[in-house]
């Protein structure tokens, strides 16, 4: 079955302060707006490409990204791919998957474009493992 995905890029949401810190508030509201235009294109998956995201992003700020996605579940149908660099950003993003797979919606963590293009396109829900990917 083919599944379709958007990409969302880090430029396309996240702001940053003067300071270098995110600006969370503005950050969660332009990606709530693009998941409500992306409502209105159809039925898919989401890729989170935060590859370029550089700044001071912690933990908690980057749970509340994903759990904004959350608030607009109706605008993709279960899957979250997270695209991060192979630094202490995919560590982030990895703590991301553990924290956020609840209501609906599974969040995976990747360092490598193909890889989560082929999770996104799996047709398995929840549950899967990186491990599962390979075999």
């Amino acid at each position: 079955m083919r599944v379709n995905y958007k990409i969302i890029q880090a430029k396309d949401f996240i702001k940053a302060k003067p300071t270098g810190e995110i600006d969370l508030d503005e950050s969660k509201k332009l990606l709530g707006q693009l998941a409500q235009m992306e409502q209105l294109i159809g039925d898919h998956e989401i890729l989170m490409d935060l590859r370029d995201a550089y700044g001071s992003m912690d933990h908690a700020d980057l749970h509340e990204l994903v759990l904004e996605l959350g608030r607009h579940k109706e605008a993709f149908r279960s899957k979250i791919a997270v695209i991060a660099r192979d630094d202490e950003q995919f560590n982030k993003a990895v703590f991301l998957e553990m924290c956020a797979n609840i209501d609906r919606f599974t969040v995976m963590a990747f360092t490598d474009f193909e890889k989560a293009t082929i999770w996104l396109q799996s047709g398995e829900g929840t549950g899967d493992s990186i491990e599962d990917l390979w075999k």
